[in-house]
């Protein structure tokens, strides 16, 4: 048999792909990432609680020990000694992955480049791309979702630089609730990094998306009532992550998926960063030891939770607000942060069914939708 032009092909350059590919390139794995961007710029940033690490920790933008939730209740705060919410920007995090790519002579990233096919030959498989055809052992795909799901998270944000001091630099606004501008529960979120400096992104969870001119005029009136006086928008960031229990595009038996399209984001949250780490970690270690990648994150326990939660929300999105103030305000410290971030622990788990009200979720989950 021919030899294959490469041992790994990783389809998709984004933070699936790179975060496996740095764990591979970095331990001498033969690899390379097609990826159709010709360039990275400081296109976003990934939010979450620091629970493992992971070979981007130096890559972290800044820290918080203390978050807060607002809703119809009033504010609640919360924090903790043990574990921080981290803000990782796409900039250093791709700087770093192009850099041990390229220290790895039998990796290499094809930028500008996009896959169209893949099919099985007799041994390993062939990647039509639109610079030629690519032979490979392995196959995992980490590309963007080719469906929409039926429920996401549609955000819209602007990290600005203002005139005046209106941040807190010490605390991050995770939901601050706001009248309805979708079906579903729209909050804004803050993210600060100084005084007169911060992320303010506008988000729904809804069953579409809400679209750009909805977007900005929300976003412009929260900026305006924040009183900054004259404002430079530094970026722009605005993406849909699904919120959707089993989310995975279908794909060829053998061929790995990974990343949102392979369930990496929390179907009840749209957090994604930290799975994708665990998926990484999952892929790279089945690799090393000759196995087949099995890179599913959530068990059946998992699964039954996240589906009733979501069908609360998409059939009762008015309730959403007071019930994610409810749980801030009842769960345990940490416990929350952990399940959120994708521990299976039983405890955690227990913590947060016991801090919702009972009857909405004991509907939902005897009459699925």
């Amino acid at each position: 048999m021919p030899r294959p032009d490469v041992d790994i092909a990783i389809l998709g350059g984004g933070c699936a792909g790179l975060s496996l590919a740095v764990r591979l390139a970095r331990v001498g794995r033969d690899l390379c990432v097609i990826e159709p961007r010709t360039s990275y710029s400081d296109d976003r940033a990934w939010s979450f609680w620091r629970t493992a690490p992971d070979p981007f920790e130096d890559c972290v933008r800044a820290s918080w020990a203390h978050w807060d939730v607002s809703g119809p209740g009033g504010t609640v705060r919360r924090g903790s000694s043990r574990m921080q919410y981290q803000n990782v920007a796409a900039g250093p995090f791709y700087d770093r992955a192009q850099s041990v790519i390229a220290d790895n002579p039998t990796a290499a990233l094809s930028l500008g480049t996009s896959a169209s096919s893949i099919r099985r030959l007799a041994s390993g498989w062939q990647i039509e791309t639109d610079a030629g055809t690519l032979t490979a052992n392995h196959v995992v795909d980490t590309r963007p979702p080719r469906r929409a799901p039926s429920y996401g998270q549609f955000f819209l944000g602007w990290e600005i630089r203002t005139e005046r001091a209106v941040f807190d630099p010490d605390r991050v606004h995770l939901m601050q609730f706001r009248k309805a501008r979708s079906r579903g529960v729209d909050f804004v979120y803050t993210l600060p990094f100084a005084r007169d400096r911060a992320l303010v992104e506008v988000t729904s969870f809804a069953p579409e998306n809400p679209g750009p001119d909805v977007f900005k005029a929300w976003l412009d009136a929260e900026i305006a009532a924040l009183d900054p006086g004259r404002f430079e928008v530094l970026r722009e960031e605005a993406g849909a992550l699904p919120m959707h229990v089993g989310f995975a595009d279908p794909r060829e038996l053998g061929v790995i998926g990974m990343g949102l399209s392979g369930g990496a984001a929390r179907p009840s949250t749209g957090y994604a960063f930290t799975r994708i780490q665990a998926q990484a970690d999952h892929v790279f270690h089945a690799l090393q030891r000759g196995t087949s990648p099995h890179p599913r994150l959530d068990g059946s326990a998992t699964r039954f939770m996240d589906r009733v939660f979501l069908q609360v929300l998409q059939t009762m999105p008015e309730r959403g607000p007071a019930l994610f103030e409810t749980l801030f305000r009842n769960a345990p410290p940490d416990r929350l942060e952990r399940f959120l971030s994708g521990s299976t622990r039983a405890v955690d788990r227990l913590s947060v069914m016991r801090s919702l009200p009972t009857l909405p979720f004991l509907r939902a989950a005897l009459v699925p939708a």
